[in-house]
């Protein structure tokens, strides 16, 4: 039974790193090994529903005018969605592409969660930064069909445990020469079916099963509240400061690999 503080510093760490390009995966995984917190199934659930709800309440108005367009019967019979129709159904091909890819890959990394393993990770996730910052287009382009399939592909490779999946595609994104605000709306948009497919898969064997406690509830509250800073500084961030996420990653990256060359 995990305890409210637990819960608590668990809550923050998923709300803010969900959303940061800095990799929930990892950073829950080193509150795991350096405080001995492992969350058990029902607050993973609990975590993942409090990233979802609060990009939703984030994007509400976008992914309603999203949906609204998406199912415009009479545009359909025009043959002429509206531009919000159609990146809907960009963003419903780039997820379509990152399941494809993700069920590919993950056999293949899903045991490979260990700390020189999130430390790499760490710093390949700083390099990107750097890399969309510094070698970014100049000019920008708009969000075409190819690049929402290529976007959908590198979207699949975040399964890799330790991947920030928002660094990742908001890198690309930038890197490409896409608008900074909206890389960041487009990588948390996604976020909306890349979460809610983990929830399913999750729940799909322990429906039925599951019990809340009033620690994980509370654990619940801070991920969501944590998550919806996370969200809104990043719309600020990433205009110039974005970059100082690198160095994050960089140093604690590299100095867990200095704690095994000095201490092992």
């Amino acid at each position: 039974m995990m305890e409210i503080w637990q819960s608590l510093l668990l809550g923050v760490v998923q709300g803010l790193t969900e959303f940061f390009p800095v990799s929930s995966s990892g950073h829950l995984f080193l509150a795991e090994v350096w405080l001995g917190l492992k969350p058990d199934i029902n607050f993973t659930i609990l975590l993942h529903a409090a990233s979802l709800l609060a990009v939703l309440v984030v994007y509400r108005q976008d992914v309603w005018k999203l949906l609204k367009a998406a199912f415009d019967v009479k545009a359909w019979q025009r043959k002429k969605l509206v531009s919000d129709g159609i990146l809907a159904w960009q963003l419903v091909a780039a997820t379509i592409f990152t399941v494809g890819v993700a069920l590919l890959i993950e056999p293949f990394f899903e045991s490979l969660l260990n700390l020189k393993w999130v430390a790499g990770t760490l710093i390949i996730t700083g390099g990107l930064i750097v890399v969309a910052e510094k070698c970014r287009r100049k000019s920008e382009i708009s969000f075409t069909w190819p690049l929402a399939i290529v976007l959908g592909l590198v979207q699949g490779l975040a399964v890799i445990p330790g991947i920030s999946r928002s660094g990742l595609t908001i890198a690309f994104l930038i890197l490409v020469g896409l608008n900074r605000q909206l890389a960041v709306k487009l990588s948390f948009l996604l976020s909306i079916p890349t979460i809610l497919g983990a929830l399913v898969f999750m729940l799909k064997d322990e429906w039925g099963s599951l019990d809340f406690s009033f620690a994980t509830l509370v654990g619940f509250a801070a991920s969501f509240l944590t998550a919806l800073a996370a969200i809104y500084s990043m719309k600020t961030l990433v205009e110039r400061r974005w970059i100082w996420f690198a160095p994050y990653c960089l140093l604690l990256g590299g100095g867990i690999l200095m704690s095994f060359f000095f201490f092992n």
